[in-house]
């Protein structure tokens, strides 16, 4: 680890697939948080197995796991669960990313996890929310950005995944907030973050556009390409370039350096015809023509560049938001620095299962696993003192406490 280390005290439990939970968990990883990730012990995250990467290893799962504790473990067997709810007595935080109901059908629920665990916070990050008539439908970013509104000012795909990302976010926040909460009155709570939501969250422009009157798919917004001073406009080179002179003073310099002072009043017309003429006229000039001019009379516009340009861009560079990890994947940075430092973890991504053995030895579970119980995620347990005086101190053992052996649970 290292940066400051701001939640080196929380202990994350993540059982989580794919992109908006795996992100939840390594912010709070970023900022200093043990995180043990329950990983499906036959083909683990979903990202492990993205294109990109190297070493047999996806540069996705580096950015998402990376630094984590891997435990290996099918949740289907009842072995695999007790396992769970033994971290689960000493965890901060549990993060889930099921559709709704399935905890429960494991036994799981989060009312009951709540009861048997009072000072634990649970963040379920679903599509669609954990009620409502389309609870259980399968979805992805694009359906839930789809009925979000944040795809309506536009007719392209999406360049990031807004409703995962902006979810993200919006659940680790409240994460956080809750446990500020339990930091003053020693209660969890069960978190409802739904990705949905975080898409009605990144419309917030189209909002504000539909009190004046309802607006059409496809019909552009203010900053989705409505108006010439805010947009894409391609270059000689084969390029784009991103024009943001949204304010009048950065719109009076834009016509200025380019000999166009006839432009000056028609800022924010949208009836095409600005548009075209400030598109023959960028058409002109490679990108590179064009940094200089703006760089030159300070206009916000700059080329769209690919990932590969922006991770060599001297900004990005300086500010460190992107490097290589231990093992020569890339890895985000937090985007934040705190007194100067940006909090980080500097560890290889694990491999499936690769801690299970000693995360089973840490809460008392059987010491040594067999082949076939790594492969399986069964998990035998054995008596643990600490389990006995932590339940008698009010905090509820798993269910069956003691009353399986090791021999029992491989059978």
């Amino acid at each position: 680890m290292s940066g400051p280390s701001l939640l080196d005290d929380l202990l994350v439990v993540d059982l989580s697939r794919n992109l908006p939970g795996p992100l939840v968990s390594r912010l709070l990883g970023d900022l200093g948080a043990r995180v043990i990730k329950v990983e499906e012990p036959t083909l683990g995250d979903p990202s492990r197995h993205m294109p990109g990467g190297k070493g047999g290893t996806s540069s996705l799962s580096a950015m998402l796991l990376a630094g984590h504790q891997s435990l290996a473990l099918n949740l289907k067997k009842d072995t695999a669960r007790e396992c769970l709810e033994e971290m689960l007595i000493t965890a901060d935080v549990l993060v889930e990313s099921f559709r709704p109901g399935t905890l429960e059908r494991f036994g799981l629920s989060p009312t009951a996890l709540r009861q048997r665990y009072p000072r634990l916070i649970i963040c379920s990050v679903s599509g669609w929310g954990q009620d409502g008539p389309d609870a259980q439908r399968a979805g992805h970013d694009l359906t839930y950005q789809a009925i979000g509104g944040s795809l309506a000012g536009g007719r392209g795909m999406p360049a990031a995944q807004t409703a995962d990302i902006v979810g993200a976010w919006s659940a680790t926040t409240s994460v956080l907030a809750a446990l500020h909460r339990r930091h003053r009155d020693g209660q969890g709570c069960w978190i409802d973050s739904a990705l949905l939501d975080a898409a009605g969250h990144a419309s917030v422009m189209a909002w504000a556009a539909e009190t004046e009157s309802p607006r059409a798919d496809g019909e552009p917004l203010l900053l989705t390409g409505a108006v010439p001073c805010y947009n894409l406009y391609p270059t000689k080179d084969g390029g784009r370039l991103a024009l943001a002179a949204l304010e009048p003073r950065f719109w009076k310099r834009f016509c200025a350096a380019v000999g166009r002072r006839d432009w000056l009043l028609r800022q924010y017309e949208t009836d095409g015809a600005v548009h075209r003429e400030v598109a023959e006229l960028v058409a002109g000039r490679t990108r590179e023509e064009w940094v200089g001019l703006f760089a030159e009379h300070d206009i916000p516009a700059d080329p769209v560049l690919s990932a590969a340009e922006a991770r060599a861009h001297p900004q990005v560079k300086v500010r460190d938001l992107i490097r290589e990890g231990d093992d020569g994947l890339p890895q985000l940075g937090f985007p934040a620095r705190f007194d100067g430092e940006r909090p980080r973890v500097d560890a290889s991504t694990p491999g499936l299962g690769e801690h299970t053995g000693k995360v089973a030895r840490e809460f008392g579970l059987a010491p040594e696993l067999s082949a076939r119980q790594r492969r399986v995620g069964g998990i035998g347990r054995r008596f643990s003192f600490k389990r006995w005086v932590m339940a008698l101190a009010g905090r509820a053992a798993p269910r069956g406490l003691g009353k399986r052996s090791v021999k029992e649970d491989e059978s």
